[in-house]
């Protein structure tokens, strides 16, 4: 898998695109989520996790190695709560696509109280188009919009669509980077 993901990258840059690997993984059981943590973590640049039931949440947001996690708001039992919040170290995903899919009261309510909760601990958010059709994707300023309507000032809905992402992209090069040893330890070359 890792030469196919070689290959893919190598092909963008050859067309002059810098290309981010991003690995969606979705599981039920905690022991199934570090096995897949394990394996797919050093192979993209940003690992999310979709986060099916309380315990999976409590998990991946609290592990390092997850950069992102969403929910799926068509479900009713599990959501970003303030115990999930409080242990956070990922970044919460609000799929603009969830909204247009259930056009619901229901999920336009927990993305409301999502984003409320994030506010209240500090958590960062993205707001993305989790499209799965070219007739869902949105432009930044539209996904801005959307994160405003769902209670993000304007400036933090525009840096959930532009610094936020900027800035996990960016640690996790780092972290790729030959020099990195672990979270604020690097090495360091001596030039005379």
């Amino acid at each position: 898998m890792k030469d196919q993901l070689v290959i893919l990258r190598n092909y963008f840059l050859d067309l002059g695109l810098e290309v981010f690997l991003r690995a969606d993984l979705a599981c039920s059981k905690r022991e199934e989520l570090l096995k897949l943590l394990r394996r797919f973590r050093s192979a993209f640049d940003i690992i999310s996790v979709k986060c099916t039931n309380h315990n999976i949440a409590l998990v991946a947001a609290r592990d390092r190695r997850v950069d992102v996690i969403f929910f799926d708001y068509a479900k009713r039992n599990v959501w970003f709560d303030h115990s999930i919040a409080n242990v956070s170290d990922a970044t919460l995903e609000l799929n603009t696509s969830t909204l247009v899919a259930a056009s619901d009261y229901l999920a336009l309510t927990k993305l409301m109280k999502d984003v409320y909760t994030a506010q209240q601990h500090k958590v960062d958010t993205i707001i993305s188009s989790g499209c799965t059709s070219p007739f869902l994707v949105k432009t930044p300023t539209q996904m801005s919009a959307i994160g405003m309507i769902l209670g993000l000032s304007k400036g933090e809905a525009l840096n959930s669509v532009s610094v936020v992402p900027s800035r996990i992209v960016g640690k996790n090069v780092e972290r790729r980077s030959r020099n990195y040893i672990e979270e604020g330890v690097k090495v360091v070359t001596r030039t005379d």
